[in-house]
């Protein structure tokens, strides 16, 4: 549904934009300067309805996107920003406080018949799906999952490590969705599965960089998702 939305959005501005040059809309420009944080609100609104969608990162792009509004219409007298940044900081601080995660751990992973090695890890998991999401911090997962279904990242100003290469997918088969906005995502996977990646990218990219896989019976996992300003680079 966000992808769809994100396209409606651009035909929409971009058919105003060709109108106010054929002089159909001469004021869709000054418009578009002032209505432009009521696209944020709809965007994070359309991610509330999700129900896969990552609430809060939703509700704080609606947040900005209504303060930013109220701002540009001079509904109140006072400076906006001075208020949103506290905001977003206690924001912050709820959802460190009540999100759930490990510690930093010794393991040893087995990563197939070819090599074993020995590492640091953070938020070691083998729960059969992820959720993560990241505001202008960083976040590392490494789960080892025996029956990996997916699931979704959030990357907002900050970035989001995700390593899979001790898991396994659940009927050789998983889908992850991807939201880099100014962040970015890397996603570590075993050389025996194949990527397939579809999305939809402005102003950022997407990297597949995993060995290429004929094998009809290899495990596959799909990526799809929105960049902005950011990037995804699979390993």
């Amino acid at each position: 549904m966000g992808k769809r939305l994100i396209g409606i959005i651009l035909i929409i501005i971009g058919t105003g934009f060709l109108l106010e040059q054929l002089e159909v809309i001469p004021s869709f420009s000054n418009a578009i300067s002032i209505y432009w944080p009521s696209i944020l609100i709809l965007i994070g609104v359309s991610g509330l309805l999700n129900k896969r969608s990552t609430k809060f990162g939703n509700i704080l792009l609606i947040v900005l996107g209504i303060f930013i509004q109220v701002d540009k219409l001079g509904l109140i007298y006072i400076n906006i920003w001075n208020l949103f940044w506290p905001i977003i900081l206690i924001s912050i601080g709820f959802k460190i406080i009540f999100f759930k995660g490990h510690g930093k751990v010794y393991v040893e992973s087995d990563h197939g018949s070819d090599y074993k090695e020995k590492h640091f890890a953070k938020n070691i998991t083998s729960k059969d799906t992820i959720n993560e999401f990241t505001l202008m911090a960083g976040v590392t997962t490494n789960n080892q999952s025996q029956r990996f279904k997916g699931g979704k990242a959030v990357a907002i100003m900050g970035g989001i490590e995700i390593d899979l290469r001790a898991a396994r997918l659940h009927n050789n088969k998983a889908m992850l969705e991807i939201n880099s906005i100014m962040g970015g995502v890397e996603i570590y996977v075993p050389d025996t599965w194949r990527v397939e990646v579809t999305g939809t990218p402005i102003l950022g990219g997407w990297s597949n960089k995993t060995k290429h896989n004929t094998d009809p019976d290899a495990p596959v996992l799909r990526i799809k998702g929105f960049v902005l300003l950011g990037g995804v680079e699979i390993k």
